[in-house]
């Protein structure tokens, strides 16, 4: 019996661990507990959602570090070189790079391209600001590269243009001031800069009269109504409704970004940007559509279908922790599939073993009764069928299912002890 179970229990403990073992070498090793966020400049609309972000991905015990630059276009020389994980990037921006290596999580919201002018400077369309004096951001800003592409469309170029790399601050004190002719701006609606500009008498906002032409024309620009009284309702600011060209702000990733922070990041954009905004509908962003680069795989997926039920049960740590190590189900149900098929034999054997026993000691009785003859010998017998009758009336107990086995026995048993009897009676009238 002992060298049997050997045979059964060396094997299976030997084949477990050494199962479980081969199965972790192909886990996922775990995401880092931090990463590095480009942003736009201090005090800006990229940096001051980086710190929201920072924020509520702390209380998932993650580290966001924040890297501050001017603009979009060293954002994505910083993701291209590895010194940062994921960077907030402006839309229009995508051309300045090659898209290899880098992947979109989702847009997060409108930033609508501002051109204000000058009032004794007036415009109707683009084309106009021909030979005037332009701010169009500073060099590496996003501002730059959209601003510098929408002109090319309309043929106006430095060959015939004054472009200025101005920060928004100083482009914005120049126009006030009457130094320059026109200056674009790519922020939020709710920025500073944008109501003292709105509310300044001597200068205008351009409404954008071909906004269809330029948003069929690039993917990542949409058309944008900012109703009259929209920033200022008591001040009635603007005066009457503009159309605004609007890119999008994208979160953009280098490919390599793990699996599991694609769904932490996701879950906290949510959280943040899903309320909508001046410009947003409630629910809009984050959203897969306006993107210049390919979106990540795990990002797209994440949208369409939000998080996996364990990310929805379990803290972040522990939901990664069991996504990746569900490849160790593998050798365990291949282990335990033939064990629970095999449970059921193996519990029938062990109870029809039992019944099997008290057999095999009727059936040696029974061969036994006709070779009896002395009444010492037989009443010895009489009692110990006697006290095998006892003993599974008050101690054995079967499944009902087993209940027919059970009472053939005790049936049987009482057959044995009835030969028994009547050997011993022909015994004792042979002797009398």
């Amino acid at each position: 019996m002992k060298c049997g179970a050997c045979k059964i229990w060396i094997p299976i403990l030997v084949i477990v661990p050494l199962s479980f073992i081969i199965a972790y070498q192909f886990i996922e090793p775990a995401p880092p507990n931090g990463i590095r966020i480009a942003t736009g400049r201090e005090g800006g609309g990229y940096h001051t959602f980086a710190l929201k972000y920072q924020k509520l991905l702390a209380k998932e015990h993650f580290q966001l570090d924040i890297q501050p630059t001017a603009g979009s276009i060293e954002v994505l020389e910083l993701l291209k070189s590895g010194e940062v994980s994921v960077g907030l990037v402006q839309g229009g921006t995508g051309k300045t790079v090659s898209s290899e290596g880098l992947k979109s999580i989702a847009s997060l919201f409108y930033e609508p391209l501002w051109v204000f002018h000058r009032k004794d400077q007036p415009l109707k369309y683009l084309f106009e600001v021909r030979a005037k004096r332009l701010a169009v951001g500073e060099v590496g800003s996003g501002t730059r590269a959209l601003a510098r592409r929408l002109l090319q469309d309309n043929h106006i170029t430095s060959d015939n243009t004054t472009f200025l790399a101005l920060s928004s601050n100083e482009a914005a004190l120049k126009l006030a001031a009457g130094e320059i002719d026109v200056a674009f701006f790519v922020m939020s609606p709710s920025a500073p800069i944008i109501t003292e500009l709105l509310t300044n008498p001597e200068i205008e906002l351009l409404s954008f009269r071909r906004d269809k032409a330029y948003s069929s024309r690039y993917s990542f620009l949409t058309s944008v109504k900012l109703g009259e009284g929209v920033i200022d309702l008591e001040n009635n600011i603007p005066q009457q409704d503009k159309i605004l060209l609007a890119a999008t702000a994208t979160l953009v990733t280098r490919d390599d970004l793990h699996p599991d922070l694609v769904h932490l990041l996701l879950k906290t954009l949510i959280k943040v940007h899903n309320e909508g905004g001046l410009l947003e509908k409630p629910g809009q962003f984050p959203s897969e559509e306006f993107v210049e680069f390919p979106m990540n795989e795990d990002a797209n997926h994440y949208l369409q279908y939000g998080p996996t039920w364990l990310h929805k049960i379990f803290p972040f740590w522990i939901a990664s922790l069991l996504d990746r190590s569900k490849i160790m189900l593998i050798p365990l149900i291949a282990i335990m599939l033939p064990f629970f098929k095999g449970i059921l034999p193996l519990y029938q054997w062990g109870i029809r073993s039992k019944i099997f026993r008290w057999y095999d000691i009727l059936r040696k009785v029974d061969q036994e009764i006709d070779d009896l003859s002395d009444l010492a010998a037989i009443d010895a017998e009489i009692q110990r069928i006697k006290t095998l009758q006892q003993e599974i009336i008050e101690q054995v107990s079967v499944p009902l299912s087993y209940m027919g086995e059970f009472y053939s026995l005790r049936m049987h048993i009482r057959l044995v002890l009835s030969r028994l009897k009547d050997q011993r009676l022909e015994i004792a009238a042979h002797d009398a």
